[in-house]
Order: structure tokens, then sequence, then C-alpha cells
């Protein structure tokens, strides 16, 4: 009996190489938490409580509105970190790839240096590079939640998939530095729009950080239209179309956030809805088959085996016996 030299994808069922239910339950446990930390940033309700991982030096905090948003912060996060976890455990335990497993691996040390990012933003009073690698950490254990829950379609498109791996390169760097302009409070540093200050320019440091972050939104609004009519006569046509959305709606709500003056409902949104544009785009990536290496098994070695019927082979013939 020969084995098959067929590549087979390694996953509990239909998902991933995780449980869907606990493995998605994760995933939006993360992106809940990712939203509350941004409205925890647009209340300016950081400092709120300004110890940790205590709250005013005690576990029930203040019933003040910006204690409550923080504080409510930390217990997602615990509820997200004990959901990761397990998600992690579930991973390590099941027949997966080698690669999944280290994404799992990778999860925890990603999960620790968050938390240990988090206690030192809180303790450091908000240092603004600290705080966008927080947040950086998040977007990258959000992807590994995905690439864990999610598989390849059943035919790899090649061009979206390159698209994809182009476009979350840029879309990370993109929300690393949105993230340092809301941290460093440089969401008026250019006031106007299309202009900065009136000129086609900036003139200083955080002026340009925003010009940077306002230029390449639009770009990236572009690249999503390539990515949507790449795939409108494919299988994922539908994906790639919601990427493209989502970015039209981030563009339009960064615009709006700075003609109503960072309107704190508005900035929330804004945050979110990139978030949601960061999953798309990972889980398109990933039904695209980028990361195909990491979700399916190599095909197995040709071996013979022995079955029912099936004489076995001989390794050599026996010495004749002397006749007597």
């Amino acid at each position: 009996m020969v084995a098959s030299g067929t590549p087979t994808v390694r996953s509990g069922g239909a998902g991933g190489p995780v449980p869907s239910a606990l493995g998605w339950a994760a995933v939006a446990a993360v992106f809940l938490l990712m939203t509350i930390g941004n409205v925890v940033s647009a209340t300016g309700s950081g400092l709120a409580c300004p110890d940790w991982p205590l709250c005013h030096g005690r576990f029930i905090p203040p019933l003040r509105a910006d204690v409550l948003i923080e504080y409510s912060h930390r217990l997602i996060a615990a509820v997200a970190s004990i959901l990761l976890v397990a998600t992690i455990v579930a991973t390590l335990r099941r027949k997966t790839t080698r690669s999944a497993r280290r994404i799992g691996v990778a999860l925890g040390v990603l999960l620790a240096l968050q938390i240990g990012l988090g206690g030192v933003t809180v303790l450091l009073r908000l240092p603004h590079l600290i705080s966008t690698a927080h947040l950086v950490n998040a977007l990258l254990i959000l992807a590994g939640l995905i690439l864990l829950v999610s598989r390849p379609a059943g035919a790899p498109a090649a061009k979206i998939a390159r698209l994809a791996r182009a476009g979350l390169a840029a879309l990370l760097l993109q929300l690393a530095i949105g993230g340092y302009v809301r941290h460093t409070g440089a969401g008026l540093a250019c006031p106007d729009f299309p202009l900065c200050s009136g000129d086609i320019l900036p003139g200083h440091w955080l002026a340009a950080v925003h010009w940077v972050h306002r230029w390449l939104g639009v770009l990236l609004l572009g690249f999503s239209v390539h990515l949507a009519l790449a795939g409108r006569r494919a299988a994922l046509g539908g994906a790639t179309a919601l990427v493209a959305a989502l970015a039209t709606l981030q563009v339009a709500l960064g615009i709006s956030a700075v003609l109503l003056r960072l309107d704190p409902a508005i900035r929330a949104i804004h945050a979110a809805v990139g978030y949601a544009l960061w999953a798309a785009l990972v889980w398109v990536s990933v039904r695209a088959g980028t990361w195909k290496s990491m979700l399916i098994e190599a095909p197995a070695p040709r071996e013979h085996a022995v079955t029912a019927g099936e004489r076995p082979w001989r390794t050599a013939p026996s010495a004749a016996r002397p006749r007597p």
C-alpha cells in the first residue's frame, strides 16, 4: 500500500488548527479589547487608574466614568488573556503543523509582552513610543489568532496573496503611525484638509507625522480598490470588496475626525474600523494562500506497507543448505 503524496490540511474541522468556537471567541475578545483601549485614549482615561495592577490601590475602583472606562479595559484584558491562553494550549495539544505550533508559542510570548507593555504604559505615565508598541503588539496578536482559526481556500489565488502580503506590511505601518499620532496628540497637527495649516507640505515634526499618516491612508485606499478589482471574479470577491469598503469608510472617518475637531466618538469609530480592516485583510491573506505553508501539511513520503492479501517483500535469498 502506497501513502498518498497529496498535501492535507491539518485542522480540527472546517476551521484552522484550533476549535472554531474557542478561536473566534478569542479573536472577538481581542478586537473588543483593542476597541475599548481606543475609547480609553479618545476620552483621556488612560491614567484614570494611576497604578497597576490595582486601581487607586484597590480591586474595586471608584465609580467615576473615566475610572470605569479604564477599569473595564483591564477586565476585558483579563478575559481576552484567558481565551488567548486557552487557544494557545489547544494549538499545542492538537495535531497541527509545526508552523502552527510555532505561531501558538509566538502568541504566548506576545501575550507576556503585551501585559508588560500595559503595565509600563501606566507606570511611566503613557510614554508615546511604549503606547504605540502596545498597539502594534495587539495587532500582531490579532493577526496570529486569525491565522490559527482560518485556513486557505481550496484553490490558492496567487495574485491576491501577493497583494495581501504587501498590503499587510503597509497597513501595519499605517496603523502604527496612527497610534503614534493619537498618543502624541498630533490629531490636529494639520487642522485642515486637504492642506496642512494652509500649506501643501507640513512645517514641523508632528505635522509631518500627521501628513504621512493622512496620505498613506489615501494610498492604501487606492490599494484596496485595486485588490477588490483583482478579486472581483474570484471566490474571494466578496471579502476583497469588504476590504475596499472598510478602507473607504476609514478614510472618510479620518477626514471627519479632523473637520470635527477630534470628536471622541468619531476617533473611537475611526480606530475600530482600522482594526476591522486589519483583521479582514489578514483573513483574505489566509484564504488566498499567503500563509499556506503554515497551515497545510507537507506531502508524506511514499512508503510501502503490508496489508491483508499482500505478500511481504523478501530482503535477500537465504543461503542454500548443503545436501547430506
